[in-house]
Parts: C-alpha cells; structure tokens; sequence
C-alpha cells in the first residue's frame, strides 16, 4: 500500500578493506615480534668486564650449578649430548651456545666443550654477564 518499491534493495557490507587492515597487522605484528630463547634452567652466569653481546644460537646447551647439563631444556649426559649434536644438520652445528653458572666446575666445561667439538661444532658462544670495570684497579 505505501511501499514504493525502493525498501525491497538489499544493502551490502564490503568487508575486504577490513580484511586487508587484518592482514597487514597480522603481517606487522610477526614482522615485529622479536622471540626470546626459552630458558630452562636458571643460571648465574658469570661476570666479564669485556663481554660483548652475541647472538644467541638456535641450539643451547645449558650446565647447571651441580654440573647438570640439559640440550634445549631436556636433561642429558655429555656423551648423550655428544650423540644428539652429532645428529644435528650440519647447519644446525655451525654455532652452539653454552650457558654455564658461574659456580660449575671447569672440568664439567672442558668435558662438555670437548663433546661439542667430537660432534663437529665449528664455533662455541659462552654467554656471561656484563660488568662495569672497577676505574680504581689497574691492570
């Protein structure tokens, strides 16, 4: 009776601009996002007056005060650790961090930095805490 013919258009929602503003913070957000290695163990590192900062390697091989060592936070033995490396993509071999607390016994290190060299690692990051040098004390 008083429809005139135009209530009968349908109306439209064009959501593809709203997907394109999705995407692209999508895409911002992984681009920005920088990811922190998941540390297992908690470690006193220790202390360097001429530490620089490293990269940290994909692979990281971490030693715990009482000589424990974990490869990416599982538990291991250091001729298990010498076997699993070994089976690593040589890529995969190029650079292994070693975290080691400040309190472990040198011998455990050597052992373990034999391991790694036995397995075919190239090169060894030892990540330590930086410290301000005492201007009071001379060489």
């Amino acid at each position: 009776m008083f429809s005139d013919g135009l209530s009968k258009r349908r109306v439209t929602l064009d959501i593809s601009p709203l997907l394109d503003v999705v995407f692209l913070l999508l895409i911002f957000f992984l681009v920005t996002t920088t990811f922190k290695p998941d540390v297992a163990m908690d470690l006193e590192l220790p202390e360097s007056t001429t530490a620089t900062q490293s990269e940290i390697a994909p692979t990281v091989v971490s030693v715990g005060e009482n000589g424990d060592v974990q490869l990416d936070g599982d538990s291991v033995t250091i001729d298990e650790l010498e076997r699993l490396i070994a089976a690593l993509a040589p890529e995969e071999r190029q650079k292994i961090t070693v975290r080691a607390d400040a309190r472990v016994d040198y011998g455990v290190i050597i052992r373990i930095i034999d391991a790694l060299r036995n397995a075919g690692v190239n090169a060894l990051s030892l990540p330590m805490d930086a410290v301000q040098r005492d201007p009071g004390r001379g060489r």
